[in-house]
């Protein structure tokens, strides 16, 4: 039987007087690799957080004795400001935890009455840290992230290179390579949208490298094909519950559309059989016929009725569809925009990123900017918008092209603003009324628009910056 490293029991969690998580309960088993699906601000990145840090309002949240986690967030926790190399000697949160534990002891050690008691145990225990320390390669965290590199296709970057000039998915692989060191010896791996800005290539070694860790994972994620290859059990989070699948996301999608066929089959037969019994019971109070059958049925209806209120409770609520119209407003000309034998180098970088670029763009295409992490993705883009400039040759933007940018990072977004600020900071004269009609277009309840944006999930803040552009 597999060991239990995760239980919990009645777990709740609130942000003020909203409820995220009711009466949740989950148990985490040494080699569940569990996917943890549902929609945007279901609450998946509060479940990760509450479970990593024992976070609970109420409830129980118990871990195995020394248990070892780490967690790639969401939000990469990566210093912009630092070299490469400074970045890969940052402790990841798993050897922090060992850091801390070891500098506790060593400060008791410190004190002359530590002798005086049960001092053995303590030892123990510490020799036991140092040794995990060692094996998991805590003493040379940069050169065991060094080789992790190298099978990310990042060696070729000098080490003080600074993260600013890495590209969003290079940045991506340098905070997972961080967190991939010694975890080997991690009984417990959350990742919070591991794919995000990740090439296939990338995205192909990750999904073997998962597959061998020995420990158990939790992966928040809305890439189906990850999650159908990584993954042996699914979580659903819907109205503050957890739903839990055997199998990957394609056998949970099997499970869940028999579930939804047999609940509404089941509310059908119920709703009927309360008709027909009310229909009997009518029947029978015209006949006069008062006997203890009235109250047989009486007591059949009230049974049939809680039972259809409890059907419908579990059947999860339609979303509304995301409503929005993206049209230009007016016509540019025939040709858009156009490269001539455009050049540009990143300083620090050892390659060009654009080399003698001839091409054009024409009014009506929709083009897909594809290649690995660092090829020069996101500086095209941003060659097109003027944030930076070729080092030789053209890019004529023509007359009446109007641009719009969404940002892999969101950084047209103030994280202290909410929502509603967020628009009347860009359409002072909106009337209220519009902008609250405009923002439950894009699912956003009437206390969601007032919640601080650095409280939303990412999957919300993409929808504000998403009609942000379209504004």
């Amino acid at each position: 039987m597999a060991r239990e490293l995760i239980r919990l029991d009645d777990v709740h969690k609130a942000f003020g007087s909203l409820n995220v998580l009711e009466g949740v309960k989950l148990r985490v088993d040494e080699g569940d690799r569990i996917g943890i699906v549902g929609h945007n601000g279901a609450g998946k990145t509060t479940l990760l957080r509450t479970i990593s840090n024992q976070d609970q309002d109420i409830g129980d949240i118990n871990f195995a004795p020394a248990l070892r986690i780490a967690f790639l967030t969401q939000v990469r926790d990566i210093e912009e400001d630092a070299t490469l190399e400074e970045e890969l000697n940052r402790r990841g949160r798993q050897f922090k935890e060992i850091e801390d534990e070891i500098t506790g002891i060593e400060t008791s050690m410190a004190d002359p009455t530590f002798y005086d008691g049960e001092w053995q145990p303590v030892m123990d225990r510490y020799q036991e840290l140092q040794s995990l320390m060692a094996r998991s390669g805590g003493g040379d965290a940069a050169g065991h992230a060094k080789q992790i590199l190298k099978a990310l296709d990042l060696a070729h970057h000098p080490l003080d290179i600074s993260i600013s000039q890495l590209s969003g998915g290079e940045r991506a692989k340098v905070a997972l390579a961080r967190q991939l060191v010694g975890l080997g010896e991690i009984d417990v791996f959350f990742l919070d949208e591991p794919t995000n800005h990740l090439d296939l290539q990338t995205l192909d070694w990750l999904e073997d490298f998962l597959m061998k860790f020995k420990g158990a994972l939790l992966i928040v994620s809305h890439d189906r094909y990850f999650l159908d290859r990584v993954c042996n059990n699914i979580v659903e989070v819907h109205s503050m519950s957890l739903h839990r699948y055997p199998g990957n996301f394609s056998a949970y999608m099997k499970q869940k559309e028999l579930f939804l066929q047999t609940l509404d089959e089941r509310i059908e037969k119920v709703t009927k059989e309360i008709k027909r019994l009310t229909g009997a019971l009518k029947s029978m109070k015209r006949a006069n016929k008062f006997d203890k059958s009235i109250s047989q049925k009486h007591f059949m209806i009230m049974r049939s009725q809680r039972e259809l209120k409890w059907l419908r409770s579990i059947k999860p609520r339609q979303r509304k569809a995301l409503r929005f119209n993206l049209s230009s407003t007016q016509k540019s000309s025939l040709d858009v925009l156009d490269f001539r034998h455009a050049n540009i180098t990143f300083e620090g970088l050892d390659r060009q990123i654009l080399d003698n670029v001839t091409v054009g763009v024409c009014r009506g295409q929709k083009i897909g900017v594809v290649g690995p992490n660092g090829a020069g993705k996101t500086t095209l883009l941003r060659l097109i918008m003027k944030e930076i400039k070729l080092d030789s040759g053209e890019l004529e933007v023509m007359p009446g092209v109007q641009t719009g940018y969404f940002h892999q990072d969101h950084r047209n977004i103030d994280f202290e603003l909410t929502p509603e600020q967020q628009i009347q900071k860009m359409k002072p004269k909106m009337p209220y009324g519009d902008l609250r009609a405009l923002l439950g277009q894009f699912q956003f309840t009437p206390g969601m628009v007032k919640t601080q944006m650095s409280k939303l999930s990412g999957g919300e803040r993409a929808r504000v910056a998403m009609l942000k552009l379209l504004l």
